[in-house]
């Protein structure tokens, strides 16, 4: 269960190795303290709703909440590898986590910065959804084109407009609430088509009902 291309989920797995031996000092402290993937995934949700409240004032404070939630979203996946416990389940809340950033700083983003509201809305709407589809797509083994991820992009231009007092993301995210739209229609596009070809094979291959004599 993942959204990412063939050719993301090869370098994902590298990264992934690379990132198991980068963190092994952390994830044996924490395996020895029984601390649990989802625990992590949690404290990392934690961080970012604190990075969300602090207003411009506390600029830095946000950036060490958000550096804190990066942090915990690159650590639960290697300590579930640690304890040999990763499994749909916990893969399925560390997506959940993981995206929550395009949830709450968009709505921080209208409160702190007066950020456009629809433009704001509309990109985590879009944005949300696009993922799903492309989870579900992965699933069932459907072929998607190439697509431009955003989130961390968005990450930094939200702390930016902190620091410079600004908004800076209103166009930002109106351009990509337009693209992930676009993204959103081809991959339901491309499901739909993918069970139209499983529905039609399926009466292919069905055999042919046989009709009730009737007496002459």
């Amino acid at each position: 269960m993942d959204y990412f291309n063939d050719d993301e989920r090869a370098r994902q797995r590298t990264f992934a190795s690379i990132r198991d031996r980068m963190f092994a000092p952390l994830t044996n402290l924490l395996a020895g303290h029984d601390v649990t993937p989802n625990q992590i995934s949690a404290a990392g949700v934690a961080f970012l709703i604190l990075a969300g409240l602090m207003p411009p004032s506390q600029a830095g404070l946000a950036t060490l909440f958000m550096a804190l939630y990066v942090l915990c979203d690159g650590l639960d996946g290697p300590l579930a590898r640690k304890l040999s416990t990763p499994h749909p389940g916990g893969l399925l809340v560390d997506i959940v986590a993981d995206q929550l950033g395009v949830v709450f700083l968009p709505a921080a983003a209208i409160y702190h910065i007066h950020a456009w509201g629809p433009a704001m809305v509309l990109f985590a709407a879009s944005y949300v959804a696009f993922i799903g589809l492309v989870i579900y797509a992965n699933e069932l083994g459907v072929e998607l084109r190439r697509f431009i991820r955003s989130k961390y992009a968005f990450f930094l231009l939200y702390l930016a407009s902190l620091y410079l007092e600004r908004d800076l993301v209103t166009y930002f995210c109106g351009i990509f609430a337009v693209y992930y739209s676009v993204e959103t229609y081809e991959t339901l596009r491309r499901i739909y088509a993918h069970h139209e070809r499983l529905h039609a094979e399926a009466h292919k291959t069905a055999p042919p009902s046989k009709g009730k004599n009737t007496p002459s």
